[in-house]
């Protein structure tokens, strides 16, 4: 019964504090009066498969003040090691300077491996 609460446990949605554990890389791709559109890239780095990936893009000012904020879901499952696409859409504002795209929500997996380039689809 004790490994079966651990094995649930683990499968709980991570909190952010463990943005480390993946890397976020990303452009501007597109920008007009209304929105601006990011492309990157998440590596996961955490060691284990995650299960829905969310990241959270924010427009910052010149003081890193949060400006505008978008939340993107990524994928449903990124193997260890491996890495997946994104584009987050975030609201255009006046003094936008930088960007920040941080991995905000994923589940970590136990015991299962996804193959690299597949998703796991729910039913």
């Amino acid at each position: 019964m004790g490994v079966w609460i651990v094995a649930a446990s683990m499968l709980w949605a991570v909190p952010a504090a463990s943005q480390s554990r993946f890397r976020t890389t990303f452009n501007v791709k597109a920008r007009d009066a209304t929105s601006i559109l990011l492309e990157g890239q998440v590596v996961n780095d955490t060691g284990r498969d995650a299960f829905d990936v969310w990241v959270t893009a924010e427009g910052l000012s010149p003081s890193s003040k949060v400006l505008t904020t978008g939340i993107t879901f990524v994928r449903s499952a990124i193997a260890r090691s491996a890495s997946a696409p994104f584009e987050a859409k975030i609201p255009a504002v006046e003094g936008i300077e930088t960007f920040r795209v941080t991995v905000t929500s994923y589940r970590a997996g136990v015991g299962s491996t996804v193959q690299p380039g597949r998703e796991v689809q729910s039913p």
